[in-house]
């Protein structure tokens, strides 16, 4: 599935590398967002209890009857950034505005309120959600190419879109350099999040996102349930997981055992995770039900079905597309 007739003619060892970094963010993303989904917003006790083995395999079902491998409002977010970024071949705010207001009007089978009422023009200024975080990988595959400085001011603008409060844009922005560092210079987990400490206090970023990287070499968060859908529960846990988890899968399983929005914290941290150790860290299984999920009305077990730019079946090749060279922003 990633072997060499999947690398583009002509590219270098490295170049193969970035690729399978890059691929495996975008999987990596939407492999959590499904296994999350399963379990979303139960606690840790009652996933604990539905499964004792944790919760590995991408199956059909869940909170909202989804298929395997069926991307939430998170990843199909994603897939709406990635196609627009591909399409233009730069970060455009008005085009990224665009394609979420498109996905809206799709009508989604969930949809948070702080991005609803941001794409309808009525933002909730002091939401600290995490709706914008969770769409922004497919920035940070396409910035690997490009300064990091461009990088983080793309992320703060698309997170403005929808979630303007200041927690939220310098969240994006560190989170969307840190998938580019990892994708350009593949850098080992630790020194990955010690670069990620660095900027967060080199740039201008707030207290309460400094202090949440700084607690997550510490620990993960103490509670997942009481504020779930908190943007930096979601940051948190991914560093935490960046530096402590064994592998990608072991990560975004741990993920998802603590319970509240398991959806999102799972396909952030699969996202992130992705960009550090490549598709090859992510199952074969979780690949394959990624790849093959079809969402079409009428077909059989669909009980959520999509129109097709939302589909997954082609993330492989969208992760070549973000890679080509092109301007970070308009």
């Amino acid at each position: 599935m990633n072997g060499p007739a999947d690398v583009p003619a002509g590219t270098s060892r490295g170049e193969d590398a970035k690729l399978d970094r890059a691929r495996g963010c975008l999987i990596g993303q939407i492999a959590g967002d499904s296994l999350g989904s399963l379990v979303e917003f139960q606690s840790p006790e009652d996933i604990l209890l539905l499964y004792p083995d944790g919760v590995r395999d991408l199956e059909d079902g869940g909170t909202f009857d989804t298929l395997a491998g069926q991307p939430t409002d998170d990843s199909e977010m994603a897939l709406a950034l990635a196609r627009t970024l591909v399409a233009r071949g730069t970060y455009d705010p008005e085009a990224a505005n665009r394609a979420y207001r498109e996905w809206l009007d799709s009508d989604p089978f969930d949809c948070g309120l702080t991005i609803r009422d941001g794409l309808l023009g009525s933002p909730r200024h002091e939401s600290q959600a995490n709706g914008a975080l969770m769409r922004i990988s497919p920035l940070g595959i396409h910035g690997s190419r490009h300064r990091l400085d461009a990088v983080a001011r793309g992320a703060r603008e698309d997170a403005r879109l929808t979630h303007p409060h200041r927690v939220c844009l310098d969240a994006n922005a560190l989170f969307a350099m840190a998938i580019a560092y990892a994708i350009d210079r593949g850098p080992a987990p630790r020194e990955l999040y010690e670069r990620i400490a660095a900027w967060a206090n080199e740039e201008e970023v707030c207290a309460a996102v400094r202090e949440c990287v700084a607690a997550a070499a510490a620990g993960p968060p103490d509670d997942y349930m009481t504020h779930m859908g908190w943007v930096l529960i979601a940051l948190r846990n991914a560093l935490w997981q960046l530096r402590h988890a064994p592998s990608l899968e072991e990560g975004v399983i741990d993920s998802v055992m603590r319970g509240g929005d398991t959806d999102t914290n799972a396909a952030i941290c699969g996202a992130l995770l992705g960009a550090v150790h490549g598709l090859e860290a992510v199952p074969a299984r979780w690949t394959r039900a990624v790849l093959h999920c079809r969402p079409e009305a009428g077909r059989p077990g669909v009980k959520r079905p999509r129109p097709g730019t939302y589909w997954p079946t082609d993330a492989l090749n969208l992760a070549t597309q973000l890679l080509r060279p092109g301007s970070p922003t308009r």
